[in-house]
């Protein structure tokens, strides 16, 4: 009998010091979740997907090891298109491993960009059910990227791959979105890259013009080693865009050859929706300064005409070998290849005879 009380008393001590325990063992797994310490706990549906065996090792402390396992498995998905599948498995990793940035990036790669490029021309569908899979792989994507932001607020790179994707010309664009997710990786984390970008979106959204000119401005401003390629080109237009003279050509490329050289590139881009304030009519002058050859001048042809055949050399780009119609080329793909390298040693000679006459 006193045994069996002194056990009684022994279990509920237990279960009253856990009970007493229980909020500050809780507050303490948070705190730790939260320093990314330690992982959070696995869900149902994660443990379901995982079966007995996987479910044994990632219990045992061995998720890094399961969550490898399942990326090889999701590879096999990627080889064999089955998007669905691919979608789910990386939806189980990163539940597994929710603070490795790799497994957000490559899994949204999947479903954003190449489940979105394989719909594009996959046979055996309408044009109707191709653009529905397409719209469905891409929000997937863009939807994935954001659950790892929102697990990983303190990433950087994961606002830029997100800002990135929204931004980008191949896919369908959401300019705004963009420019509030590098603006909001950049409040959170001060990395010079999302302030470049999250200005370079406002440039692209004509109705944003005069908040660009502003950020441009103040990223010139903070120095020369924020000075890169494309701010030196967006500044250049948007100052254009002002009707502002504060800076030279010299002040802002460095020198007239710099400009020749960097302008080209940058009116290329304008089916980004970059502003092109100015641009042509620099361009003009530039190339008559350097007496640049007419085969040779970016702007011999609009950027987007299309050729079927060579307008420099005169041959045809060939067949499509699966519809046997002519292949054809922007000037853009055109000048952008042998004709840019060419027109960049112009200019590098050229330079050196205005130098030393």
């Amino acid at each position: 009998m006193r045994f069996i009380r002194n056990l009684f008393i022994v279990l509920f001590s237990i279960v009253v010091v856990g009970l007493v325990r229980r909020p500050f063992d809780n507050r303490f797994v948070d705190s730790m979740q939260e320093r990314n310490l330690l992982p959070p706990p696995i869900s149902l549906d994660t443990r379901e997907e995982l079966g007995q065996t996987s479910l044994a090792i990632a219990l045992g402390g061995l998720r890094p090891l399961v969550a490898a396992m399942l990326n090889i498995k999701a590879h096999t998905y990627w080889e064999q298109q089955d998007w669905y599948e691919l979608e789910q498995g990386y939806k189980t990793i990163v539940a597994l491993q929710p603070r490795v940035r790799y497994y957000w990036e490559i899994g949204s790669w999947h479903l954003y960009s190449n489940a979105y490029a394989d719909y594009a021309d996959k046979p055996g569908l309408s044009d109707g059910r191709r653009k529905l899979r397409q719209k469905e792989f891409f929000e997937k994507g863009t939807s994935f990227l954001q659950r790892g932001i929102d697990q990983n607020p303190q990433d950087w790179r994961l606002y830029y791959l997100l800002g990135s994707a929204l931004s980008s010309n191949h896919r369908p664009q959401d300019l705004e979105r963009a420019q509030e997710c590098f603006a909001g990786g950049y409040a959170r984390s001060g990395v010079p890259r999302l302030q470049r970008f999250s200005a370079y979106c406002l440039s692209r959204i004509p109705a944003r013009k005069a908040e660009a000119w502003e950020a441009v401005r103040g990223i010139w401003t903070a120095g020369e080693h924020h000075r890169k390629p494309t701010t030196q080109t967006v500044f250049f237009a948007l100052q254009s865009w002002a009707g502002k003279d504060d800076y030279s050509l010299e002040d802002i490329f460095g020198s007239s050859r710099k400009a020749a050289a960097q302008l080209p590139d940058y009116w290329f881009r304008q089916v980004e929706g970059f502003p092109m304030d100015g641009v042509a009519e620099t361009l003009r002058v530039l190339c008559r300064e350097f007496e640049v050859p007419r085969h040779l001048n970016p702007l011999l042809h609009p950027p987007e005409q299309v050729f079927e055949m060579n307008p420099l050399t005169g041959q045809a780009f060939g067949t499509h070998p699966m519809t046997g119609e002519p292949r054809t080329r922007t000037w853009r793909n055109i000048w952008m290849n042998r004709p840019r390298d060419d027109y960049l040693l112009h200019l590098r000679k050229k330079a050196l005879v205005l130098n030393n006459p």
